[in-house]
């Protein structure tokens, strides 16, 4: 396995396409927080109408308004510390600040508003593509992980 890497990122490399984005395309399923909804290869951002914040996977923060300005923050507003992530309805964005278009979003999103338990948490999912997210009850062991990143 290890003498196909460096063929294969040369021949990415030689196409134009950065690792990353090769990355990007197999998806970021075990970055994603256990309280996000199945379905998704890839997620960038979420957003969560009924507490009017998004949470960037990347940066496993949550982003809202506060006095006018965006908090980036790995807390949810003190308001909303004890809404429940898990059954709440949380929309895929997947575009750069999704956040500049808060107000597109708010009025596009508003049907979800209140709408619990319509989406299976990966937590509760029985789908082996989400047993390398990190607390997954079904979650891979520590010598399983690190025979894979050997290969």
């Amino acid at each position: 396995m290890k003498n196909l890497f460096y063929p294969i990122v040369v021949c990415l490399l030689l196409c134009g396409i950065s690792p990353s984005q090769a990355q990007k395309s197999v998806g970021n399923i075990a970055a994603q927080p256990l309280w996000g909804p199945t379905g998704y290869n890839t997620v960038e951002y979420y957003f969560i109408p009924d507490i009017s914040a998004y949470y960037s996977v990347e940066m496993k923060k949550f982003i809202y308004q506060e006095n006018g300005k965006w908090i980036f923050s790995e807390n949810l507003p003190a308001a909303y510390k004890d809404y429940d992530l898990y059954t709440g309805y949380k929309v895929v964005i997947n575009r750069p600040q999704p956040y500049l278009n808060f107000r597109a979003h708010s009025v596009r999103y508003a049907n979800y508003l209140g709408q619990k338990n319509r989406q299976v948490a990966i937590v509760n999912s029985t789908n082996s593509k989400y047993f390398v997210v990190s607390g997954h009850p079904q979650g891979m062991s520590a010598e399983e992980k690190a025979s894979i990143n050997k290969e």
